[in-house]
């Protein structure tokens, strides 16, 4: 082998072990599904119930949550990013193994450090939960204790969990966003903990509220997401939220009358999504 070659293969050597020292964390959804149940029904958790839940979001719309607590500076490395992006869900007992096991999965993300968490209204209307409760990156599990700001018609609230004296990174918000910049979505798609997708803000829009006394702002973004991504951050190329995935609708081709929709009948995904406007709606300036 001539010096140069040995030069390179040396180069490329040393190329290769930087890059396993900084490897991406490796997921197990198995075990963050264990680690959730197993933290929500330690003895002495006692975690919000769905049914307590759906009580409270009617007492905390139009609450906000107190200014002077939002955020730190903005992150943008993905493993950063997921330490502020949290694991909501429930846990549900199982009558074949006697045991509770982890129920619906949505996702959520941190405002403020003192355990104030952001996600979608919707994720918190299951009635059918037994517990309600979030979990972090690192597999940590803390029980919801309150809701304090709602906005049913924007789809977003911020609760409150127990952290037993720890302290979570939060992300900080943006002003607003500019439709055509980059943004990325970290969330859990069907059970699928912390996935990473990239895409542009393709639309803001306004629409009337359902009693046709007020508007919201929202976002339509490429990125995509699906059942579980419900309250994952809307992140801007500074480390900003600029939304929050809320939901999507499908355009589908005309089909014949009768005919139900097929695969090929679809046209577009529209994601929709709960603007910053909204989310500063529930944080008082």
């Amino acid at each position: 082998m001539s010096r140069g070659a040995v030069r390179l293969a040396g180069a490329l050597s040393m190329l290769c072990a930087a890059s396993l020292s900084i490897a991406s964390p490796v997921i197990d959804d198995a075990a963050l599904e264990e680690k959730f149940a197993e933290g929500l029904t330690q003895p002495g958790v006692d975690g919000m119930s769905g049914k307590s839940a759906v009580v409270a979001l009617a007492e905390a719309e139009g609450k906000q949550l107190e200014s002077g607590a939002v955020g730190e500076s903005g992150v943008t490395d993905y493993e950063r990013i997921c330490r502020s992006v949290v694991v909501v869900g429930s846990v549900v007992f199982c009558k074949d193994c006697k045991k509770s096991h982890m129920g619906a999965v949505s996702s959520g993300w941190i405002v403020d450090p003192r355990g104030r968490i952001v996600t979608n209204y919707h994720v918190l209307e299951d009635k059918e939960a037994e517990e309600l409760g979030v979990m972090t990156f690192e597999g940590k599990v803390y029980p919801v204790r309150a809701v304090i700001a709602a906005d049913r018609e924007g789809d977003a609230a911020v609760v409150d969990v127990d952290l037993r004296d720890a302290s979570l990174p939060s992300l900080p918000l943006a002003e607003t966003a500019r439709t055509g910049e980059r943004i990325r979505v970290v969330g859990h798609p069907d059970g699928r903990f912390y996935s990473l997708t990239e895409g542009i803000v393709s639309r803001v829009f306004t629409m009337e509220t359902s009693d046709a006394k007020d508007r919201r702002t929202w976002l339509t973004v490429t990125a995509d997401y699906g059942g579980g991504s419900s309250g994952a951050p809307v992140l801007n190329d500074s480390g900003e939220v600029a939304g929050m995935v809320s939901s999507t609708a499908t355009l589908l081709a005309d089909t014949e009358e009768g005919k139900e929709p097929a695969a090929a009948d679809v046209q577009m995904v529209f994601r929709d999504c709960v603007s910053v406007e909204t989310m500063w709606r529930l944080i008082a300036k």
